[in-house]
């Protein structure tokens, strides 16, 4: 069994005034996990919340059940660390050996971040787990760090009574042009499916492409309406920079939203400086949106007040 923080009696009244435990899953934590797991390139993931004697899986892939005994749970361990826990052969280590989840379902790698709120109280974890060894990348330990820390905003403005009501769970923004049209570039098919569904949820037709040659096949077909192009930096066969000009030589309408990590961003300074939007990665839906709305209304007012 892992040793309690040394603060378990005040960490404990934390987790349970954020009111979590037992609640049903909401899309913005599915939202947030999917990320995570999609950046980091695994099959199983969770974010939980550790209670006295279990962890309550607010949300989860892979697997079904509810909640985890705590003596036997990973993030028993995360939420003693300030960092990440890395574990790349749970069957080679005697503390992780009878973990429930390498028991039960055959976790054979696992990395988690505490989920550690303003006052210094971790109360639980999101991580990502896989049935087969995998190497975290710096990037990815980046965002799943950055993501913990979206777990915690999340959770503080609901305390603080600043967010949506549950009747609100998606998280979107209100798109003030619904019948705009997006051209998507993403080469991987579920991040592609999700950032689809995300637009298509507040109204926008979209057309979803796999890389740059195959979104640029779209754009020279004049009978498409293209309002804007949302595509990662790097997209193959072409980089962001390159990628741009052509859209823009025969697109010349159309804006341009690119995402990327924060190192692609500095490498391909240029985006901003013609006029391209960017949004770091990563992001969540309700950010993605939001900046959708921003880049369309871009040049709006001066359009209007120019002579």
């Amino acid at each position: 069994m892992s040793p309690l923080p040394e603060d378990e009696r005040s960490r404990l009244e934390s987790v349970r005034g954020f009111r979590v435990l037992g609640t049903s899953p909401e899309e913005v934590f599915d939202d947030i996990l999917r990320l995570a797991t999609l950046i980091c390139d695994t099959s199983l993931g969770k974010i939980g919340f550790v209670d006295q004697d279990r962890v309550w899986l607010k949300a989860k892939i892979g697997f079904e059940f509810e909640e985890i005994p705590r003596e036997r749970s990973f993030s028993a361990h995360v939420i003693l660390r300030s960092d990440m826990l890395i574990v790349p052969d749970p069957l080679a280590d005697a503390t992780f050996a009878r973990n429930f989840l390498v028991t039960e379902i055959g976790v054979r790698f696992f990395a988690g971040v505490p989920v550690i709120t303003s006052d210094h109280h971790a109360i639980g974890a999101i991580a990502v787990m896989d049935r087969v060894p995998h190497i975290m990348t710096a990037e990815q330990i980046d965002s799943l760090q950055i993501l913990a820390r979206r777990i915690v905003h999340e959770l503080e403005l609901r305390r603080t009574g600043e967010t949506r009501s549950p009747q609100q769970r998606l998280p979107l923004v209100s798109i003030r042009q619904p019948t705009a049209t997006i051209l998507l570039v993403e080469h991987d098919d579920n991040l592609r499916n999700l950032l689809q569904r995300t637009f298509e949820a507040v109204g926008f037709s979209v057309f979803p492409t796999a890389d740059g040659a195959e979104a640029l096949r779209l754009c020279q077909q004049q009978d498409v309406t293209i309002d804007l192009v949302v595509s990662d930096i790097a997209m193959p066969p072409l980089n962001g920079l390159e990628f741009s000009e052509r859209i823009r030589a025969a697109r010349p309408e159309a804006k341009l939203l690119f995402t990327g990590f924060p190192e692609e961003i500095f490498e391909l300074r240029e985006l901003i400086q013609i006029g391209a939007a960017i949004l770091e990665k990563p992001f969540l839906p309700s950010e993605l949106l939001r900046k959708v709305e921003d880049t369309l209304n871009q040049g709006k007012t001066a359009t209007g007040t120019e002579g």
